[in-house]
């Protein structure tokens, strides 16, 4: 009952603001993760735990990172043959590291954009990038090729250069026309 009530009160305050769309929107989304939240209690009744089951068998996350198939591994791609060693690749889409995705930007730009350590040295400060490329090697490993965030123009003032502990830095839009090849463990985050 207060559950509803308060729907019904976000329903009224989202129209005040926004329109039909947004309000059906966002309440849709608020549901899904009330429902989710209630599907994940220890407390919940077995018969709901049935239709979890169901679920997550029709929204697995797993398809992501399906092995591909023998067929699927073609030749190196002529403009990635400087980067990438061995004579067989599969290019894939996204690939994802416990529940975090990360996508080609030609895929999903968010998903794409990642800070990491060049050459795996966590002892320097992380590098921004754009994966362009996520290349499997028929052992399974898999790469990703990057290319660099280029660096804010030396005029310009960077107002987070005063706080050290805070690690802001501005780029450019621009990418590096270099490409560096980086594993998956060599990423701390997504960046914005």
């Amino acid at each position: 009952m207060v559950c509803q009530l308060s729907f019904l009160c976000l329903d009224s305050l989202i129209h005040s603001f926004a329109g039909q769309l947004e309000s059906t929107m966002t309440l849709s989304y608020l549901k899904a993760g009330r429902l989710k939240q209630w599907l994940g209690r220890q407390d919940c009744p077995a018969f709901l735990r049935e239709c979890k089951v169901i679920f997550d068998k029709a929204f697995r996350k797993s398809s992501v990172n399906d092995c591909p198939a023998a067929s699927a591994f073609g030749p190196v791609p002529e403009g990635l043959k400087h980067v990438i060693c061995g004579t067989k690749v599969a290019l894939r889409a996204r690939h994802s590291v416990g529940d975090i995705v990360y996508s080609r930007c030609s895929t999903h730009v968010g998903n794409s954009l990642v800070a990491f350590y060049p050459g795996g040295n966590r002892s320097s400060p992380p590098i921004p990038g754009s994966i362009q490329h996520i290349a499997v090697y028929p052992n399974q490993d898999v790469v990703y090729l990057v290319k660099r965030q280029m660096p804010a123009s030396p005029g310009l003032v960077d107002p987070y250069v005063d706080y050290p502990h805070f690690p802001a830095r501005l780029y450019t839009n621009a990418l590096s026309p270099d490409l560096d090849l980086v594993r998956p463990d060599w990423i701390l985050s997504h960046y914005a």
